[in-house]
């Protein structure tokens, strides 16, 4: 049997999602946009809600996000 090949190997999800976060904490907002673009095309990002959807749908949402931003951290408990 042949040895493992380190090139043809599956990757690990675990350290793809480290790479990713890392490159995201310092992108710029054009690789950003790129990002938002291919992963929009991929089917993998939310589309953003109707501007013309009822105002009861985006209350509920700005109220939800602002709910989880208010959250305490961690280091805040």
């Amino acid at each position: 049997m042949a040895p493992p090949c380190p090139q043809c190997d599956q990757p690990d999800p675990t350290l793809l999602r480290l790479v990713l976060i890392g490159e995201l904490l310092v992108a710029d907002d054009t690789l950003l946009l790129r990002l938002a673009a291919v992963l929009r095309a991929c089917g993998l990002l939310q589309p953003p809600p109707a501007p013309d959807a009822p105002a009861s749908a985006l209350e509920r949402t700005r109220k939800a996000l602002l709910h989880y931003l208010q959250q305490p951290g961690p280091k805040d408990e």
